[in-house]
């Protein structure tokens, strides 16, 4: 067997096996979260500063990388986070590893205030580059995670309690958790099957977006239904429609967590009228607690958190 083909039926039978992957698109089919961690092995540190690394090295836009990692290592504060997320979090208890991925615009502001340079970012800027440099990054982390045989479960439940796991993090204003990762080695012997997902027909649009027609719609579901009935009900007979619905319906799940996430926004000085350049006077009169120190524009983004008259 050559070495090209010997790379493409490798996978690791080891955690930590590095493992070159030739046919890297065959690999990412068959990818999986892992739910279920070995609660007796660990990651090495240093293999985590390895990951992290090899996710600093995705794309960004402006160069401005705005994202960080907050490692959670403190076994009470991994508790506490488990329990803020209200549900279905073992996962961040278990693993060798847990990390906050975060926006953070703070880091730029304190770039650029270093050289005398004026920073300001909008809100929705800073919400939408920053999601997305976070999970270009994220995503690099995984990969390089699951290339050495290594599990990842990504958390989104870290909205459900947001404020508090801010808090929890020690993150500044200016610094957004958005969602969490876990790391660790797979237990011996899950059964870690592929996720289902809508056919590339439902996905990929050709020359301008084309409306679903209903027999890609029942692909859809043909594909979906099963699996998330037994994941979420733990009844396989239940169709992917009701889990849609409890999740994105009027009174869903997702919609519920809404005031929660505005909080942590506000909190957290991406919604605040006060310009990110006047953070420092804003922290000074939180410590002196006087809140009067002049306003910004309103569609401007606050790096650093508002006094408790302003809230």
């Amino acid at each position: 067997m050559s070495d090209i083909e010997r790379d493409r039926e490798h996978r690791p039978a080891l955690a930590g096996e590095p493992s070159p992957v030739a046919d890297l698109t065959g690999w990412l089919a068959r990818r999986a979260t892992v739910r279920e961690f070995d609660t007796d092995a660990e990651i090495p540190d240093a293999e985590v500063r390895e990951l992290v690394d090899a996710g600093r090295k995705a794309p960004t836009s402006g160069t401005a990388q705005m994202y960080s990692f907050v490692w959670i290592r403190d076994p009470a504060d991994r508790e506490r986070i488990h329990d803020l997320c209200d549900r279905g979090t073992e996962q961040i208890e278990e693993a060798s590893h847990f990390l906050l991925v975060c926006i953070d615009l703070q880091r730029i502001k304190q770039l650029l205030a270093h050289r005398e340079r004026a920073f300001r970012i909008t809100p929705v800027m800073g919400l939408l580059e920053g999601a997305i440099d976070a999970s270009l990054a994220a995503m690099g982390i995984m990969t390089a995670a699951e290339s050495r045989g290594y599990g990842v479960c990504p958390i989104g439940n870290i909205l459900n309690g947001l404020p508090e796991i801010a808090e929890v993090a020690d993150v500044p204003a200016g610094v957004l958790p958005v969602f969490g990762l876990c790391l660790g080695i797979p237990r011996h012997g899950e059964a870690t099957e592929n996720a289902p997902r809508v056919p590339l027909e439902a996905v990929l649009h050709e020359d301008g977006y084309t409306t679903l027609s209903e027999d890609i719609l029942e692909q859809c579901y043909d594909a979906m239904n099963g699996m998330y009935g037994e994941s979420v009900y733990g009844d396989s007979s239940r169709e992917w429609d009701e889990t849609l619905e409890r999740y994105w319906g009027p009174d869903g799940f997702m919609n519920r967590r809404e005031e929660t996430v505005l909080a942590a926004l506000r909190q957290q000085g991406f919604f605040a009228a006060r310009g990110v350049h006047e953070a420092s006077d804003t922290k000074r009169a939180q410590s002196t607690g006087d809140g009067d120190s002049a306003s910004g524009s309103a569609d401007e983004c606050e790096c650093d958190r508002q006094s408790e008259t302003e809230q």
